[in-house]
């Protein structure tokens, strides 16, 4: 996945690493093209900035939020919803601070240049902190006051201010109406979710319910994630199950994710799948047919040469015909690069005898009898074995220039795989043949 920024006209593109959610705010972390480290920041979904960090600083709020946020890898369908088809901007850090400090002291506003502490000093952030709460207790809104002490108390936990005024008698008996925002640390995942879906903030859901599959499988966690992914673009789709597969791969022993998988697996993904050792359940016949017949010859020379036993082993539980079906796809690939001789030999570890296999074992024999090009022709075309029933005719062809039957033979298959200009020779060639020999 990657995304774009943009300063003072000039853009670059990112590779994105990963997603943070903390309290309120989202960090996407990419990576420049020499590795350099860029923070995009979000507060709620609402993008704000982007600062390029060379090393963090221990105490930051970045720090902060990597160690205690829940983290979500590229790709993902959360980061794709953020970053999609946009051009981030990126402002001059002093112009946030200057309207904040020539503003009403708000508290959103104050939270969201906490974000920024990697750059802005730390202690220029706690006292905008303390005059919001003056204001909201000059003016009597003691309960937003209360607010804006215990957000600071999180923020700089070593600030005596907030600890003092916490404790006296003017805040006893007020509660925190944010407890989302007091759920990271220790994580309580049971009170985010159950805010997350009271307020259907699906985005958050969606990065929740990914880190808790990755923590410990659950039908419930699935069906929260599922729910989030399913409205999404199908590549999107697949791409976040891939990499959820690749950070946790005993996900693929759960039906329910197996099978989510395998319906947005291109082809290769899904016999990569379906023909590992450790895949547990069962497949469709034809479904996996299907399938190899999709595939290319690489993918078929692929099982032959490496996947022998697992193919076998996927196959076992087919009917006989099913078995036979996609066997055949397998050799009919194999026979055009490998001598007949090893193919053979690898039907040899299949407990069944295909209806085929007499045909191969007249080709062997064909192969060795240089005067029965054309019958040996015909037994490469059963097995869409098409150049090497090209090469038969033509050699035959050599032999027997008067023989109509090879060369009609030899001019349809070159037409039907596109060689018109050969087929055309030929075709002359057979003209001027008859005419003289006539």
């Amino acid at each position: 996945m990657k995304c774009t920024i943009q300063s003072q006209k000039k853009q670059a593109t990112l590779v994105v690493k990963r997603l943070v959610l903390y309290q309120n705010c989202k960090l996407i972390h990419a990576q420049g093209r020499s590795g350099q480290d860029y923070y995009l920041i979000f507060h709620k979904n609402r993008y704000i900035n982007t600062i390029k960090v060379t090393e963090l600083k221990i105490d930051s709020f970045i720090s902060k939020a990597i160690e205690q946020g829940l983290i979500v890898s590229a790709p993902h369908h959360a980061i794709y919803s953020l970053i999609n088809q946009q051009v981030f901007s990126c402002l001059p850090l002093d112009k946030m601070v200057h309207h904040a400090e020539n503003h009403p002291k708000q508290l959103e506003q104050v939270i969201i240049l906490s974000y920024f502490d990697q750059y802005i000093a730390k202690e220029k952030i706690i006292n905008l902190f303390i005059e919001t709460f003056r204001n909201h207790r000059r003016n009597g809104k003691l309960q937003q006051a209360y607010q804006v002490l215990t957000i600071l108390e999180d923020y700089a936990p070593e600030n005596q201010f907030a600890r003092d005024i916490l404790t006296s008698l003017t805040f006893q008996g007020y509660q925190s109406d944010n407890q989302e925002y007091f759920a990271f640390n220790p994580l309580q995942s049971d009170i985010l979710e159950k805010t997350y879906l009271k307020n259907k903030r699906h985005l958050e859901i969606s990065i929740l319910s990914t880190v808790n599959l990755l923590n410990e499988y659950s039908d419930d966690q699935w069906q929260l994630f599922h729910h989030t992914l399913s409205d999404y673009p199908i590549d999107i789709q697949a791409k976040t199950l891939f990499q959820l597969l690749k950070q946790k791969p005993s996900l693929i022993e759960q039906k329910t994710f197996a099978k989510a998988l395998l319906k947005y697996a291109n082809v290769k993904q899904f016999l990569s799948i379906v023909l590992k050792p450790e895949y547990p359940h069962s497949i469709d016949p034809t479904i996996f047919i299907e399938q190899l017949e999709q595939a290319s010859q690489d993918e078929h020379l692929a099982i032959f040469n490496k996947k022998q036993k697992p193919f076998i082993d996927r196959i076992t539980s087919f009917p006989i015909e099913d078995k036979e079906k996609a066997t055949r796809l397998i050799i009919e690939s194999a026979i055009q690069i490998t001598p007949i001789d090893e193919v053979l030999k690898w039907l040899d570890a299949f407990e069944d005898t295909f209806s085929f296999y007499n045909q191969l074992l007249t080709i062997k024999k064909l192969v060795e009898n240089p005067d029965q090009q054309e019958k040996l022709a015909e037994f490469y075309q059963r097995f869409n074995h098409r150049d090497g029933a090209i090469e038969c005719l033509k050699w035959e062809a050599e032999l027997y220039p008067t023989k109509e039957s090879v060369h009609k033979k030899l001019i349809k298959l070159l037409k039907e795989t596109n060689q018109n200009e050969e087929a055309d020779a030929y075709q002359e060639q057979w003209i001027q043949q008859t005419k003289y020999s006539t």
